[in-house]
């Protein structure tokens, strides 16, 4: 299983990629940055969770939090570091 800190390199990875920007290092988020502010649009956003679902085997919004809740990095790193553990999906805590 993945620790956070590897599911946060993913993150940027894929967070990099949607944005054109596969090899910039730098332009990793912060884990309180918005993903909005990054860049993400609700597309993007969608295809972020579309390529992160197929990488991990997860989808932490089956059930309960709803994907519109998720407004940071950290957010996202929360719930699928929960979700591979088996675990309910934390509620973001800036919603």
């Amino acid at each position: 299983m993945l620790n956070q800190t590897q599911i946060r390199e993913l993150i940027d990875r894929e967070i990099r990629t949607l944005l054109l920007d596969p090899d910039n290092e730098a332009a990793a988020a912060e884990d309180s940055e918005d993903l909005i502010e990054l860049g993400l649009n609700s597309l993007t956003l969608a295809q972020l969770l579309i390529e992160l679902e197929m990488e991990l085997g997860v989808d932490p919004f089956a059930d309960g939090v709803s994907i519109t809740d998720m407004r940071t990095v950290s957010d996202l790193v929360q719930a699928y570091t929960a979700a591979l553990a088996g675990e309910p999906v934390p509620a973001p805590t800036g919603v």
